[in-house]
């Protein structure tokens, strides 16, 4: 029998989790409770929040609620979760707004304030965490981009533009970080099962969906556990050469 460490195992890291309180963030939490991670969960509804507490297994997980959008709080939010949490192993930014609206119709203090949740936060807390002391080493970093951002969808112009803003910061985070050991990556999913896709699903209709969904996932539409298993891959070690990607999870929906 091996007695060789288990690589993908997460006992004793303290990984944050943004947008915890539902869909692939909640399914991360879940995962990676069950993988024998202490969560801190942040989200912005204390119900939510408490419910996906509520859904892990093991002890010493804690939630912490805020609104993401006010960027100036988020370093007193990072060092009262240190408080109680210590340094952190892994950060997911899973915390997102998503609409579909045409260019002439874009509100632009919404779309100011979907940039500012989807992709100013999360350089705001990862400012704040890649402060010495408050990481562990090999931190792993996973911010939850999206395949708008590698393909022309009608009316995602906005939400496509901080989700490949995402993806090119996090490029050049994973060169600036690499020398401290600090990974960073992104996943980026096709429209995946979650109460915001669902949202979506509502105001655009069933013909929206069954084309841009069911007929382009090829191996069937995305469930948040199945974005949320690559998250958990790569919060562990056995992607601990891996930095710098962003790996498309979407079951073969961009494919031609």
């Amino acid at each position: 029998m091996s007695t060789e460490p288990n690589p993908f195992s997460l006992c004793g890291r303290t990984i944050l989790v943004t947008g915890g309180s539902s869909g692939i963030g909640r399914a991360v939490a879940i995962g990676a409770a069950r993988m024998g991670a202490r969560i801190a969960v942040l989200g912005r509804t204390p119900d939510k929040v408490q419910e996906t507490l509520s859904l892990l297994e093991g002890t010493g997980h804690f939630g912490h609620v805020s609104d993401l959008t006010e960027i100036d709080g988020i370093e007193g939010d990072v060092q009262a979760l240190l408080d109680r949490s210590g340094p952190f192993a892994g950060f997911v930014h899973s915390a997102g707004a998503s609409d579909v609206t045409l260019l002439r119709d874009i509100d632009m203090k919404k779309a100011e304030g979907q940039m500012r949740l989807n992709w100013l936060s999360f350089m705001a807390l990862s400012q704040a965490i890649c402060r010495r002391g408050r990481y562990a080493p090999g931190l792993s970093v996973v911010a939850l981009a999206s395949i708008s951002a590698l393909t022309g969808q009608v009316g995602l112009s906005a939400y496509a533009g901080t989700k490949g803003a995402l993806i090119a910061s996090v490029r050049s985070l994973a060169s600036e970080y690499a020398p401290r050991g600090i990974r960073f990556n992104c996943i980026s999913p096709c429209p995946v099962d979650t109460p915001m896709q669902r949202e979506t699903r509502a105001r655009l209709g069933e013909e929206w969906y069954r084309k841009e969904v069911l007929e382009k996932a090829r191996l069937g539409p995305l469930d948040p556990e199945d974005v949320a298993d690559p998250v958990l891959f790569l919060l562990s070690d056995a992607s601990r050469r891996i930095t710098g990607t962003n790996m498309i999870v979407d079951g073969g929906w961009s494919l031609s």
